[in-house]
């Protein structure tokens, strides 16, 4: 089974975004930049996409606003960006009084978990938009940088360091309800290798990598390495999100050995007869953000972030390569 077969087309979008770019050369990053005298001023809005559907269908809707809020976050963070203040846009069919109040408590516990303001949103109600009460919600955020990332200094020879996800973040959701449709599987079903249902494992909160980043150059003056480059594996996967970041002339090589990849992976695999590689093109696999990081820094780099790992590194061939 493929994305395409869920109704996504990966390849479709890029040749869009294509197409936009020749109106705005910020297209293609994870956040739009716009410099003045002293800061860089980051933006970028995001959604969580058909996830929600899976909230709907378990009537709990506040893990989908706390993950709307920390998708943004991590967008800004890979420009080099702290947030300042965050907006929402929530548009339903028919407006409901209990999963309003529990989107907005989502909200509220994301803005402060991340330390930034809620600074206001908009709620519009379109009955003949929706259907009863289907809803979307969209997240808008606003970061400063002191010069940020921009990937101009990655280097051949720089090592991919992975931080790990939590799960299936905010992405990947069409293929994940085709195969529990398909296959006819119960979000109430206890599996044991998760110690939880299924749909409390697809409910998890996107992680924020804000505090994880945070002691890092250029979002503080500490004495720890430079990140030369992030990315944040959302839709499309490793060969969707980690060649936003690598110079033209440049590729990678990941090793998918050198980590775990989590259990609700390789199930959602077995069960729904993906092919590996498009299972690196829709989910993260295991793999929340990746760093690059000039060699020489990696162990400090390391021995600062908990739970990281080098994954692969930068090369002199245009091309991203998986390997074991």
């Amino acid at each position: 089974m493929l994305y395409k077969d869920a109704g996504v087309d990966i390849e479709k979008k890029e040749s869009l975004l294509s197409y936009v770019k020749r109106f705005s050369g910020e297209v293609g990053r994870f956040g739009g930049r716009f410099p003045l005298a002293e800061k860089t001023l980051v933006a970028s809005v995001d959604g969580v996409g058909t996830k929600l559907l899976i909230a709907l269908s378990l009537q709990k809707h506040d893990t989908v606003g706390e993950d709307l809020v920390n998708h943004c976050v991590n967008d800004i963070l890979c420009e080099g960006a702290k947030p300042l203040f965050f907006m929402d846009y929530i548009s339903v069919g028919r407006l409901d009084e209990v999963i309003f109040k529990s989107l907005i408590s989502g909200i509220v516990s994301g803005c402060e978990k991340n330390g930034i303001v809620l600074l206001g949103g908009e709620t519009a109600e379109l009955p003949s938009f929706y259907i009863g009460n289907r809803y979307d919600l969209v997240g808008f955020i606003l970061g400063a940088a002191d010069g940020g990332i921009t990937g101009n200094d990655i280097r051949e020879g720089d090592v991919l360091i992975g931080l790990p996800s939590n799960g299936l973040h905010t992405n990947g959701y069409s293929l994940v309800r085709k195969i529990i449709d398909e296959k006819k599987l119960s979000l109430n079903k206890y599996i044991p290798e998760l110690g939880h249902t299924l749909g409390e494992e697809l409910l998890r909160v996107h992680r924020s990598y804000l505090d994880l980043l945070s002691p890092f150059p250029p979002f503080s003056s500490s004495s720890l390495p430079t990140i030369n480059g992030i990315a944040h594996i959302t839709g499309g996967g490793f060969y969707g999100n980690i060649p936003r970041i690598i110079p033209g002339g440049n590729g990678v090589v990941i090793k998918k050995n050198s980590w775990e990849i989590p259990y609700i992976f390789k199930f959602l695999r077995e069960v729904g007869k993906v092919p590996e590689d498009e299972m690196y093109r829709t989910f993260n696999m295991g793999v929340g953000m990746v760093l690059i990081i000039g060699r020489g820094d990696a162990d400090a780099v390391l021995n600062a972030l908990k739970g990281a790992f080098i994954m692969g590194e930068v090369t002199g061939k245009e091309e991203m390569v998986l390997t074991f």
